[in-house]
This record gives structure tokens, sequence and C-alpha cells, in this order.
């Protein structure tokens, strides 16, 4: 979160980039590149979450993150507006997305809101066995 909120505060936008925790604990970072100087959010998204993919398949990571500008209706609302999403995934089959909307004010300072979070697309780690109770 401190870098999009950089970026955000000293551009107005950020690419996508990612993170990822390793079997020993180990944090990485990353960004993905296709070749364009302006490519569009989502080929990045999915360049990232690939990555992601076949590093679960290899079992070389144990959770991973994705983090992206989006426009959204928070709960409460009824108009779009700019958010911070966070998708998060973990080995034991936890996926969830946290979304920070956010504004600038009169003096152009970002102002972060509170979060929400809804279920990610269990598409990194297999998702656990439903109970039969």
């Amino acid at each position: 979160m401190p870098f999009a909120k950089k970026m955000l505060q000293e551009h107005r936008e950020f690419f996508p980039f990612g993170g990822q925790m390793a079997p020993d604990g180990t944090i990485g970072h990353h960004a993905a590149y296709d070749g364009r100087e302006q490519p569009p959010s989502q080929a990045m998204i999915d360049l990232l979450r690939q990555a992601h993919q076949a590093e679960a398949r290899a079992q070389k990571i144990r959770a991973c993150a994705t983090v992206y500008d989006i426009r959204t209706i928070p709960p409460g609302r009824t108009q779009k507006q700019d958010a911070i999403a966070a998708t998060i995934d973990h080995v034991s089959g936890y996926s969830v997305v946290v979304i920070f909307p956010y504004t600038f004010d009169a003096q152009k300072n970002l102002q972060v809101e509170s979060p929400f979070a809804i279920e990610g697309a269990h598409d990194i780690f297999p998702r656990p066995p439903q109970s039969t109770k």
C-alpha cells in the first residue's frame, strides 16, 4: 500500500504491481512489462496473475498480492469512485480483494478511506475442499 499511495500522491496513477512470499518467508516485489510504453492495466494485471499462478503450481510461493487502480461503488454509496484494489491469495486457499476507496482533497492530498473486502477469484491456489456437515 505505501508504494501505491506514493504513486497516487505524486502522479495520480500507478501501474499494477505485485508481491509474493516464498515458502521461507522471503518477500519479493514484481512489476509486469509487455513491451508497450503505456500498456492497458488489465494486460499488466493478467501478466502478474499468470506469473503468480505459475509460481504457485511450482510451489515457489505461499502467498501473493496484485495491487491495481480501479473504479468501484463502495458499500452505502451510489456512484463510482477511484480505489486501490489489493488481490491477496494464500496457499491455504484464502482469496480476497481488499478495496481502499480514495479521493483527493482541496489541497490535492490523497485521502484513503476505510477499506472493504470481497471474495477473491481463487485462481492462484486451489480452493480448499468444502465441508460436508
